[in-house]
């Protein structure tokens, strides 16, 4: 279904309602995504609002809409109930030229957060998933998508490719998330969030250093990497 589109989102529920009967729904599962890329003073705005229905609205939609099936009360089953979100470290980290991306997966972060904390009532748990690059199609397309970039960036476009290139080729294999979205779906206990990345150590590290410091690391490495200067 098209996440964006509310009558495809409600006849995929009817479709659902039809087959589940008088059994459970136990989860909900949102992944659908795209990757905008570009300088966020260049990226037009018709794409931002692109990126955020389907990263951001195309979650909610999705959720508002399955719900009444997932907090049906069925004393014969005592499965645990979740809504499952995949967003990415990008939700954790903004990295420069990936504005728009990292801005809705932020967004769904926060949106996750109240919804986990407003559903204690219903006894019914959100866990995001934080995956760092994964081997879907999802970076191929964006390597075809237009690039937003102003004349001072010149040297970032032939860059950029190689960074999705890299991205691609030091991806972990869709089977990677296996065992955390089964636990996910199926675990006694389950934590509000899930990264799953080759050496997260170091990326959780990252994150606990200054921000002037990271920043600093960064702008050495766009000027060695891709000849773009400091204003």
């Amino acid at each position: 279904m098209d996440v964006t589109q509310d009558y495809q989102v409600d006849r995929a529920f009817e479709k659902a309602a039809s087959i589940i009967g008088n059994n459970d729904l136990v989860a909900i599962i949102n992944n659908a995504g795209i990757v905008v890329n570009g300088a966020v003073l260049y990226v037009p705005i018709d794409e931002w609002r692109t990126q955020f229905e389907i990263n951001l609205f195309g979650v909610i939609r999705t959720t508002k809409s399955f719900f009444p099936l997932l907090k049906k009360e069925s004393p014969s089953n005592s499965h645990p109930r979740r809504i499952i979100n995949i967003s990415r470290v990008s939700g954790l980290f903004a990295s420069p030229f990936l504005g728009p991306y990292a801005a809705s997966k932020f967004a769904l972060e926060a949106m996750s957060d109240a919804l986990r904390r407003e559903l204690y009532m219903y006894d019914i748990q959100v866990v995001l998933i934080e995956p760092g690059s994964i081997r879907t199609p999802i970076w191929s397309k964006a390597k075809e998508k237009p690039t937003y970039f102003g004349p001072e960036h010149d040297g970032i476009l032939a860059f950029k490719d190689k960074v999705i290139e890299k991205n691609m080729e030091e991806s972990l294999a869709p089977e990677a998330m296996d065992k955390v979205m089964l636990k996910a779906i199926a675990g006694t206990r389950v934590k509000p969030r899930y990264i799953i990345k080759s050496g997260k150590w170091k990326f959780q590290l990252v994150r606990l250093l200054p921000t002037r410091f990271v920043d600093k690391l960064i702008r050495k490495s766009l000027q060695s990497r891709s000849g773009i200067r400091p204003f």
